[in-house]
This record gives structure tokens, C-alpha cells and sequence, in this order.
């Protein structure tokens, strides 16, 4: 089912489109507002606001959008402007690139990831970026620190 519910994501005033725990849907998706996915898409996704991921959601699919939270799985690449929020038990492959990146304990993480500051908007002419390096720094070492987690298991 795709539909208008409130109260579904984030609360930043816009409307949430929804794709139901037992719906699929398979092609290219473009939203003005947020969208909550709970079943199944495969294809392309472009969502302005933000785009809820449920832990039943599986979204095989080369995303664009504002934010991202993923509790259930991405395969593909995501690009979100402003911020990527992974909760825990969460599972994503493919390609990340945002501004800010949220990574809870008991993720599953394979690809790669991009979060050098303007990543998401585009790099400078010479392909690097030294705004917030402490930061860049921390999320690394808090990527490493998962990967070897991971690594364990």
C-alpha cells in the first residue's frame, strides 16, 4: 500500500508516503516529503525529506535523498545530503555518501563509505575536503571499530 499516514516518520511537517509490510513495489519512485518503506522495493528512490526504512523493509534500490534511517536493509547505493542514521540490527551493502553518519551497535555494514564534509553535495576541485577533519577522524575510527567487530563474529 502507498499512502499518506502521519505520524509514520520524522516530524518535520511533511507528509509520509508509505510502502506496507506486505506490499512491493518495483520501479522508479520519486517523493516530495518523507517516505516509510516496511515491504519491498527494488529500483530507484528520490526522496526530498527523509526515508524510514522499517526493520521488516528490505530496499534493493540506488537511493537519493535528505536523511536516511535504516532499520531494516538497503542493497545499493545511498546518497543523502545531510545525514545517514544506521540503528541497530540494521543491514546495508553497497555505497554510502552523506555529511553525517550514525552507526548503532549491531550493524551490518559491507561497501563503502564517503563522509568527508560536502561529500554529499560534491567535493571540492581538487577532490578533497579539510572541513570538520577531527570529525572525519572519529567517524573512521568508529567505522574501523565496527569493521573489526564484524570481523569477529
Amino acid at each position: 500500500m502507498i499512502g499518506k499516514k502521519p505520524g509514520l516518520g520524522p516530524d518535520n511537517g511533511e507528509a509520509t508516503s508509505m510502502i506496507g509490510e506486505s506490499s512491493s513495489f518495483d520501479g522508479t519512485l520519486e517523493v516530495s516529503g518523507n517516505l516509510r518503506v516496511d515491504g519491498k522495493f527494488t529500483g530507484k528512490i528520490r526522496v526530498s525529506e527523509t526515508l524510514v526504512v522499517g526493520r521488516n523493509g528490505l530496499v534493493d534500490a540506488d537511493v537519493n535523498t535528505k536523511c536516511a534511517v535504516v532499520a531494516g536493509t538497503i542493497k545499493g547505493n545511498i546518497h543523502a545530503s545531510e545525514k545517514i542514521t544506521l540503528q541497530s540490527g540494521s543491514r546495508l551493502e553497497g555505497e554510502m555518501v552523506t555529511s553525517r553518519l550514525v552507526i548503532e551497535e549491531g550493524v551490518s555494514f559491507q561497501g563503502s563509505c564517503n563522509t568527508a564534509q560536502g561529500a554529499a553535495t560534491g567535493a571540492s576541485s581538487n577532490g578533497r575536503s579539510n572541513a570538520g577533519g577531527e570529525d572525519a577522524k572519529a567517524l573512521q575510527e568508529k567505522i574501523e571499530e565496527v569493521a573489526e567487530q564484524l570481523a569477529r563474529k
